[in-house]
């Protein structure tokens, strides 16, 4: 029903390690290694995090990436659409059936509790 894509997944393992990691730029190469995530696919989820605010990366010797805002200023839901928009659950989304369907109120309340706590859950809360 909701799964999380591995986009999201190693997005918010990236954002969590360098929430906890804070004492300067850490490069793509070492969070890769050390939470065992593929560095290319890091690569790719790096960019849209940095085009969004919410990672800088500092080029360079001594470069990487670090967060560009507190880790209780970034909530789960600002990462989640970042990297594959909206938040929508549901099985209703594209059911032709959906408008007389008993089912989609209920699969609607879930979506928004769903988006509700996701909004109000912020990378600190994931240390």
């Amino acid at each position: 029903m909701f799964n999380l894509s591995k986009k999201v997944d190693y997005g918010l393992e990236l954002m969590i390690f360098l929430a906890k990691n804070q004492n300067g730029p850490i490069s793509l190469r070492e969070v890769a290694k050390k939470r065992k995530l593929p560095f290319k696919y890091l690569e790719q989820v790096a960019i849209p995090l940095r085009e969004a605010g919410l990672i800088e990366a500092k080029e360079g010797r001594g470069g990487g990436y670090f967060l560009a805002k507190a880790p209780e200023n970034i909530s789960v839901a600002e990462v989640v659409e970042v990297l594959e928009g909206p938040v929508k659950v549901g099985a209703c989304l594209s059911c032709p059936q959906a408008a007389m369907c008993g089912q989609k109120d209920v699969w609607s309340e879930v979506g928004d509790k769903v988006r509700e706590t996701i909004e109000n859950k912020t990378l600190k809360d994931l240390l």
